[in-house]
């Protein structure tokens, strides 16, 4: 499932980033980037120029001084009228490209202001003819002679028909003449205006341009100082206001002006044609320009704002991915909206907005039906596992039938939570039912199942105090404890039985629950009451302590007898054969009495009395016990100790207990070993367990009769057993004691090679 997650999720964002790139590298989306243009650069925009001043050929002007045109002497006063203000520089956004054949002396009085002025800037304009460009149309000789330079006042319209940037430099036949706003920063200050050199001069006929410039708007029309014609005509301006000033003189009159649809025109009248020449002015002595960003890196920032958004949507819940679909897109927007301002750079955002606005349907679909999916799946999982476990539910359900898959879905949904709570009531109601008590317990040792048993074993009033109850019992020192409750690691089931307040005796046994992922996730407790069992075997055990003991009595003075009857000096008083098979058989009655004894003790051991004890020091007690035996048939016991380290193999148990094992092991392999041989006592480590192995070098035992091994009275059908005394119970003490140690005992043999018996004992927790 979380592979095909992930596949999903990388393939939505490949598609999404993909075709947010596409879209901002080919500009698919133009439109959509040039409005958020425009909505940028109406919030983002310098502050007006306060050293440019423009004298609106306006309609009151028009009233007062006649209708357009004016003869040419009314401009020439008025540049009079400027020059002796003292504008830095006069720019005259008006065509003079031809001379008045009418009034020849009206053009010389202009020609003669602009040249006594030495500071009057002309424009120029493309000589056309249809839609053709024929060549130029600079102004008349006779005025560009006496003016302080010529641009051009030409405006690029991108295809939404907005003006939003120039041309620094065109010309017909080569790119020789600067704009209009240039020309007239050349005049003012020389300086600044060597920051924008012209281009190299180029061949071919045709109009010619170069330096494309995107204008930083200062704001809408209106946003420079406007003076009236007619008012500085007049003298009611303070030449204060004129004073220093650059001066950009042209029409805003309704109908009259050259005006153009900017990006910060709004829902204004468009920007007169000298306003646009005052803003590019502003701009190139601002040193500034909006600098489109370069499209590989533009499309590279939209499709990594793509993956951050998908990143994002990835962990975040389907309730918030819709809100961090629509924060992303404004975030981008907003983006653009920063690089602009701080840096005038612009980063068109139509793509990676649509981007970011795919991600959200398209990874819910996917997300949808990835759910939609594995929750079919879960489904038909329940249902088998219910058909198979608990056909008796499936009775109550009703068919669903349907057309609309979501509902059909939804119907599944409810009979599964339904299907849950009978298996829920089921499971409790098994609980309660159960003859012992069963308690289960979550990490943090609270009580999450609890049948009634248990709360009856336990003397618990309710389940809330079962946690408790068997924090209170008295664990044996072997078993951790935890926040008072025991625990348990592992796989396997820790038993021990307890003394309850009221004088029961449980048999409790814990078990760790883990997941599927092998986490721990709480513990299950079963207690069964032993009290019965423990009255019966404790008095089985007195009873066949009393039997070993009143047999153990006769036959030891029946021993005592014939031992002294045979240190009689009269031997015609005594037959010694006869007392002879007399002691043996009371040895063999004294033995058997001594086993059972033995094998009772080793039934009834009590691990909480258990003490930590050195197997090494019980190898060498044993070694030393059996030494007269083994001296008696030539035979030696080598012991071979490999800790390694590991202190000698200490184990927790009964020290004479594990004693009579090997002393029984070991005088096995004397009586059944090979005469003047050497027997191996080893002690090694095994994993968890401590192996203690007896090697004799005897006769071995076939493999069809080692399963007789470990049982009660289960000697073999042999000669060696034959030759031996004995009824097999020595083996059965061996098992016995390695069982109530936690352990086993196991046995290997080959006719011939002899046979190794061990004890594997756990090793001692540290």
């Amino acid at each position: 499932m979380t592979e095909r997650v992930s596949f999903e999720w990388a393939l939505v964002t490949l598609l999404c980033a993909a075709l947010a790139m596409a879209a901002t590298w080919a500009g698919w989306l133009w439109r959509i980037d040039q409005v958020a243009y425009d909505a940028a650069m109406s919030v983002s925009r310098p502050a007006a120029d306060p050293q440019v001043v423009i004298v609106a050929i306006d309609d009151p002007s028009l009233a007062e001084i006649g209708r357009w045109p004016w003869r040419r002497s009314v401009h020439a006063a008025l540049i009079e009228r400027l020059t002796r203000a003292g504008a830095r520089s006069i720019v005259m956004d008006i065509i003079l490209s031809e001379p008045n054949d009418a009034d020849p002396a009206a053009d010389a009085a202009l020609a003669t202001a602009i040249a006594d002025s030495g500071r009057v800037v002309l424009p120029l304009v493309q000589a056309t003819r249809g839609n053709a460009i024929v060549g130029e149309a600079p102004p008349a000789p006779l005025f560009a002679a006496a003016s302080a330079g010529v641009g051009h006042i030409h405006v690029e319209f991108d295809p939404d028909g907005i003006a939003r940037s120039i041309y620094l430099w065109e010309g017909a036949g080569a790119a020789r003449h600067p704009q209009l706003g240039l020309a007239a920063l050349q005049q003012a200050e020389p300086a600044r205006a060597t920051a924008y050199p012209a281009p190299e001069p180029g061949a071919g006929a045709g109009w010619h341009r170069a330096e494309w410039l995107r204008i930083p708007f200062a704001g809408p029309p209106g946003s420079f100082r406007y003076v009236s014609y007619a008012d500085v005509l007049r003298g009611d301006v303070d030449d204060a206001v004129l004073r220093d000033k650059v001066v950009f003189v042209g029409a805003t009159a309704a109908g009259m002006a050259d005006s153009v649809p900017t990006p910060t025109s709004g829902f204004n009248r468009p920007m007169p044609g000298v306003e646009v020449n005052a803003n590019v002015y502003a701009a190139l002595k601002r040193g500034e320009a909006v600098h489109l960003m370069p499209p590989p890196i533009a499309a590279a920032l939209a499709g990594a704002i793509v993956v951050l958004l998908m990143g994002l949507m990835l962990r975040a819940a389907p309730r918030n991915a819709l809100l961090i679909a629509f924060a992303g897109s404004a975030a981008t927007l907003g983006l653009g909206w920063a690089v602009l301002q701080d840096a005038l750079w612009w980063f068109p955002p139509a793509g990676a907005v649509l981007g970011c606005t795919l991600c959200y349907p398209l990874w819910s679909w996917r997300r949808l039906e990835a759910a939609q999916r594995h929750l079919d799946d879960q489904l038909e999982v329940l249902d088998r596992d219910a058909a198979a476990l608990f056909p008796a539910m499936q009775i109550h359900l009703p068919r669903i039938k349907g057309v609309d898959p979501l509902q059909a879905r939804i119907r599944r949904v409810d009979q599964a939570v339904q299907r849950q709570r009978d298996l829920h009531r089921f499971v409790v109601d098994t609980l309660d039912h159960l003859p012992v008590g069963a308690v289960v317990t979550n990490p943090a040792h609270q009580v999450m199942l609890c049948n009634q048993e248990a709360t009856r074993l336990l003397g618990a009033a309710a389940p809330q105090a079962v946690a408790q109850a068997i924090a209170s019992l008295e664990w044996p020192p072997g078993m951790p404890i935890e926040d008072g409750m025991p625990v348990h690691g592992g796989d396997t089931v820790r038993t021990v039985e307890l003394d309850t307040a009221n004088g029961a005796r449980l048999l409790v046994s814990v078990a760790g629950l883990a997941d599927s992922a092998g986490r721990p996730i709480g513990s299950v407790f079963g207690l069964a009451d032993i009290t019965r069992i423990h009255d019966a075997q404790r008095s089985r055990e007195e009873t066949m302590h009393y039997l070993s003991h009143d047999m153990r009595s006769p036959i030891a003075s029946i021993l005592t007898l014939i031992e002294t009857e045979q240190l009689l000096d009269d031997s015609d008083a005594r037959d010694p054969a006869l007392l002879g098979q007399l002691a043996r058989y009371a040895r063999s009655a004294l033995n058997l009495a001594d086993d059972l004894f033995r094998l009772v003790r080793a039934d009834a051991i009590d691990a909480s009395q258990f003490k930590e004890i050195s197997l090494a020091a019980v190898m060498q007690d044993a070694a030393d016990e059996i030494w007269a035996l083994a001296k008696a048939r030539g035979t030696t016991v080598a012991l071979e100790i490999d800790a390694h380290g590991h202190d000698e193999g200490y184990v927790r148990g009964d020290r004479d207990l594990l004693r009579r094992a090997l002393v029984n092991l070991l005088g096995n392999a004397v009586k059944y070993g090979a005469a003047d041989s050497t027997i191996e006592l080893a002690l090694r480590r095994d994993a968890a367990f401590w192996v203690v192995s007896v090697r004799d070098h005897g006769e071995g035992i076939r493999q069809d009769l080692l399963p007789r091994l470990f049982h009660r009275f289960g000697r073999l059908p042999t000669a060696a057993s034959r030759r031996e005394a004995g009824i097999g119970l020595g083996l059965m003490i061996v098992k016995t004691v390695a069982e109530r140690h936690g352990g086993r005992a196991s046995v290997h043999s080959q006719p011939g090679q002899g046979t190794t018996f061990s004890l594997h004992l756990p090793v001692l927790a540290a």
